[in-house]
């Protein structure tokens, strides 16, 4: 059930609308900018460095040092960031894209995740087509976050049979793929297809399929599970009152029968596996809400989305929230139990990933990560614990620490600058100055001008 209904809704986001190929755009290159009298998270540690200038050339970080010892070069933009927080851009970790029949949907998606200070995207929708969006964002023909590309999703439509699973897995290497989702094969296929993986070293991430459960996804070196899909009915096993109920929405038809003594387990086989988790919190939480999906879809960010696709969550919601196994306090229980994993997960040294799934279930992209950071909050983490999810955590899980996810000289200048310190609260995140992506500067005056562009092409 659970795969019909996202099927369902990425159907609404990739058929939004159908506009012509936008126009290659041509960024201002920006190879030369100072930021002065910055205080830089570098997000390495819990520390501030204060009253910092930091020098950019050619996209990447040159110089981080005390303003008054650092010389500013020739021709250098200078930006003034006194009494501001500079922090890396943040990753979307379970993200989606549209495809090529929404073209000028895709790159208002992708702007949207920029205008919110993410500025890197693991791009779960798996479309040949993005192949085409990463480089084309990579040689800065389209203005967006970094993207990484997983493969259509693996389904009996693809692998139907373990003996396909080689070609199909292959195929998608050589394609460029960075990466597979997995959707609901069989176990058989499930294990042919992690063999051929670490064969040609493709990871596959994502869902769980009910035959092959947590354990034998965490025994296949699943490079991430997201969604905290499967970790329910592990809770549940070997309870015989259990085995005739329906799993239900991530769990929710069974969670009357969890034993959370068995979560130590769950953690101790997941840290074994170096698996990643990818929690979206958001996924669930905005399911399970009391709010009216009429109401959600009035919040200030949904101006920025097709009709369609906000009257396709709202009809989501009615639908799901009507369903025969839907009830209220079964979902309220999970989204507490959803907290509490994440939470022990993370505190016992489990591999934590920030993702929010937009654009799906009220998540606009790059709005929803604030959402996505609120609620991981609210589990106990604290905000600096939050933010490294989604800043040198990302940088870790592609192997590509030396490159982005930390402030620090020789980076990627991916820099989110804010008007106030997020590790006092995380909301400050939301409170944002300008974004640089790569070496691009995007002042917030710019920013909010391309937004408006956005809400008026959906409001005709």
């Amino acid at each position: 059930m659970i795969n019909n209904l996202l099927l369902i809704l990425l159907f609404a986001v990739f058929t939004a609308c159908s506009d012509p190929e936008p126009q290659t755009i041509s960024l201002e290159n920006g190879s030369l900018t100072a930021f002065t009298g910055a205080n830089v998270l570098p997000m390495t540690d819990e520390v501030v460095l204060e009253n910092q200038t930091v020098i950019i050339q050619d996209g990447r970080i040159s110089v981080i040092g005390d303003t008054g010892e650092v010389e500013i070069p020739d021709g250098a933009e200078v930006i003034d960031a006194t009494g501001k927080y500079l922090m890396p851009g943040l990753a979307e970790m379970h993200g989606h894209v549209p495809g090529p029949n929404n073209r000028q949907y895709a790159k208002d998606v992708l702007f949207l995740y920029i205008s919110n200070g993410v500025t890197t995207v693991r791009n779960m929708a798996g479309h040949p087509y993005h192949l085409e969006l990463r480089d084309r964002v990579d040689n800065g023909e389209l203005a967006g976050p970094m993207l990484f590309a997983a493969s259509p999703w693996l389904s009996p439509n693809n692998i139907s049979e373990p003996a396909e699973a080689e070609d199909v897995v292959r195929g998608y290497k050589e394609a460029g793929f960075d990466l597979m989702k997995i959707g609901s094969i069989s176990l058989e296929s499930y294990r042919a297809m992690a063999e051929v993986a670490h064969e040609i070293d493709l990871p596959f991430a994502g869902h769980i399929p009910e035959e092959v459960g947590l354990v034998n996804a965490l025994e296949a070196r699943q490079a991430s599970i997201d969604h905290l899909d499967r970790y329910v009915e592990f809770l549940v096993a070997d309870n015989p009152e259990a085995e005739s109920v329906s799993p239900g929405f991530f769990g929710s038809g069974v969670i009357d029968y969890v034993d959370e003594e068995r979560i130590d387990e769950a953690i101790r086989l997941t840290i074994e596996a170096g698996t990643w988790n990818v929690p979206t919190l958001s996924l669930v939480e905005h399911l399970e809400s009391p709010e009216s999906p009429e109401d959600m879809i009035r919040w200030p960010e949904m101006r920025y989305m097709p009709q369609s696709v906000l009257d396709g969550w709202v009809e989501s919601k009615h639908n799901f929230q009507a369903r025969d196994d839907f009830q209220p306090d079964a979902a309220r229980k999970l989204v507490e139990l959803r907290q509490k994993l994440t939470k022990e997960l993370h505190d016992a040294g489990a591999l934590i990933a920030l993702g929010s799934d937009a654009p799906q279930f009220f998540n606009v992209p790059g709005f929803s990560i604030h959402h996505e950071l609120r609620m991981m909050v609210d589990t106990g983490l604290t905000p600096y614990e939050v933010l490294v999810t989604g800043t040198r955590n990302a940088g870790i899980y592609f192997d590509m620490a030396d490159e982005f996810g930390t402030l620090e000289e020789g980076r990627q200048a991916d820099i989110i600058v804010l008007n106030a310190n997020p590790f006092n609260d995380i909301e400050h995140v939301r409170n944002q100055y300008g974004v640089m992506v790569r070496g691009v500067w995007w002042s917030r005056d710019v920013i909010t001008q391309r937004l408006e562009e956005i809400a008026a092409r959906n409001s005709r």
